[in-house]
């Protein structure tokens, strides 16, 4: 029998979540599958969440860290940026693996490290976070825990259209998370800007998107 013509379905990322999952075998599970694991682990008191990314996934991280590097080199500052860190305190047990953690005010102190180990180490002053498919966890308790200050998410849904997406800037303010139009790293730079910069990148290429980029920044850091 024909089948029906329609839209073919859009890939999803993977998600699963596994309930009573002490800290023994998650640190287990993490030595396991170090070097050939493509998941990415969300811990969060005796819950385990598995996620798998699309390619679409990683180019919209790459796209976002172009722009925070972009706007560090402008200021003259130093940065040092961990991909897919893991981030985790036994004391909280809870655990997370954002696409990138920045450090820029002690970048020196991170400065030729591999690994954040946070029982010594200083928490990330920024976290970037995509989301092409909706998390079980509430992500935002397990950074409030951990104390990380500043998290930018930029959410869509894979297809041709994931540059078409929405970003939010959060901040913590005492035990929670506010959602504001500009950040703390980058206190001068809006919401607005870097959804025209990933806009940009998507119609005219992203060699032109960080051009003008540049050029703004000269004009406004």
């Amino acid at each position: 029998m024909l089948k029906p013509f329609g839209k073919t379905p859009q890939p999803s990322e993977y998600r699963t979540v596994l309930k009573k999952v002490n800290w023994q075998r998650y640190e287990q599970l993490l030595a396991e599958m170090e070097r050939n694991r493509t998941a990415r682990f969300s811990y969060y008191r005796g819950q385990l969440e598995m996620m798998t990314p699309l390619e679409e996934h990683d180019r919209c991280h790459k796209l976002i860290e172009s722009l925070i590097l972009t706007i560090t080199d402008e200021m003259g500052v130093k940065i040092e940026s961990f991909k897919t860190p893991t981030l985790k305190r036994v004391d909280l047990q809870v655990g997370v693996e954002p696409d990138t953690a920045y450090y820029i005010q002690t970048a020196d102190r991170m400065a030729r490290r591999t690994k954040i180990d946070l029982e010594t180490d200083p928490v990330p002053d920024l976290i970037l976070e995509v989301e092409l498919s909706r998390s079980d966890f509430n992500k935002f308790e397990i950074y409030a825990d951990l104390g990380i200050p500043e998290v930018w998410r930029y959410i869509s849904k894979p297809g041709e259209t994931f540059l078409k997406g929405q970003f939010f800037i959060h901040y913590l303010d005492g035990n929670t998370y506010r959602e504001e139009d500009y950040g703390l790293a980058f206190p001068f730079l809006p919401v607005g800007r870097i959804l025209q910069f990933i806009d940009q990148s998507d119609v005219s290429g992203l060699p032109t998107a960080l051009r003008d980029l540049r050029l703004w920044a000269e004009e406004t850091v």
